[in-house]
Order: C-alpha cells, then sequence, then structure tokens
C-alpha cells in the first residue's frame, strides 16, 4: 500500500478540519473547534488502479506565516492551502504559507488553492478578478464547501492524482 502525506495549511477558522471531516467522514458540524498542534486522519482511496492511503495533517490556523511548524511539512507529497472566502486577508496568510512552504518541499510539490465557505459566496470578499489572477501565476484555486460537500471529493482525488503522477503540471 502506498502513503501519501497531504498538508492542509491556512489561517484559522477557513474549514481546514471541516474540509477533512467532511471528506473523511461525510460530514459537516457548525461547532468550530480550533486545531492545536496537528490532528491526522486517514482516508484510503484508489487511483489508477494502486489503492493509497492519504495521511491527512490537519495544521493549527495560522495568522502569522512565520509561526507554522515547518517541520510538519516534512515528507508532504501534497499541499492544499485553505482560505475563507469570506475573509479576504486569509488569502494573504496563505499565499505567504505557499512561499514558506515551497522553500522546504520544493515547486514540484502539486498544491491547490481551496477558496473554502462556497455556500456563502454572495458574502465573498475575494472576487473572480482575483481568483482568475492566481490562475495567471500558475496556481489552481478551487471553490468548496466543507458544508455542502461542493467540490471536497473531487479536490482530494484530484490532489492524489497528481502526487501519484508526479506531475506538478497536474496540479496546477
Amino acid at each position: 500500500m502506498i502513503n501519501k502525506k497531504i498538508c492542509m495549511l491556512g489561517s484559522f477558522c477557513v474549514g481546514k478540519t471541516a474540509l477533512v471531516r467532511h471528506y473523511v467522514n461525510s460530514i459537516f458540524s457548525d461547532n468550530y473547534l480550533s486545531t492545536v498542534g496537528v490532528k491526522i486522519s486517514k482516508k484510503t482511496i484508489e487511483v489508477e488502479g494502486e489503492e493509497i492511503n492519504l495521511m491527512l495533517w490537519d495544521m493549527e490556523g495560522q495568522d502569522n506565516y512565520s509561526m507554522v511548524n515547518l517541520s510538519y511539512l516534512r515528507g508532504a507529497h501534497g499541499l492544499l492551502f485553505v482560505v475563507d472566502g469570506t475573509r479576504g486577508e486569509t488569502l494573504s496568510v496563505s499565499l505567504k504559507l505557499r512561499m514558506e512552504a515551497l522553500k522546504i518541499l520544493g515547486p514540484s510539490v502539486p498544491s491547490f488553492f481551496i477558496i473554502n465557505k462556497a455556500d456563502l459566496e454572495a458574502e465573498w470578499e475575494i472576487s473572480e478578478k482575483v481568483l482568475n489572477s492566481l490562475e495567471s501565476k500558475g496556481v489552481t484555486a478551487i471553490k468548496t464547501s466543507a458544508k455542502t460537500g461542493l467540490n471536497v471529493e473531487s479536490t482530494f482525488s484530484r490532489l492524489a492524482t497528481a502526487m501519484m503522477t508526479k506531475n506538478p503540471a497536474a496540479s496546477r
């Protein structure tokens, strides 16, 4: 069996834990519990005929990118930067986290930006123009909702495929 480590990074209260819970257990709760340190969850999936254990490292929220425990990133095969669409400042934090993470892991590690809380898109502070500018810089931004499940399964599957093909372009 193949093991692949995915690190979930982003500010406090962006929905990292909710996304993992929806993906692994198909549940959503409005109760907010702050992650301290890192919480590791596992889900076994199949990609291109291979059985894979995804080890999901739900890292504590960071509003100061220099405070993230970068040692947690060692050995990561994929990264998900979670942004709260209703809080524009969380995008800036994730962009800085990405710079720091890629210094450690290198530019070829597959990564996506998850713009979470699509169920509240009418309240978003992040515009389509901003999302398009990310795409033009080679950053894949995917709208998700941990509450409704929008694009949750497909995002993790897409990242798993990119990790298995070892093709960084597949994650863009």
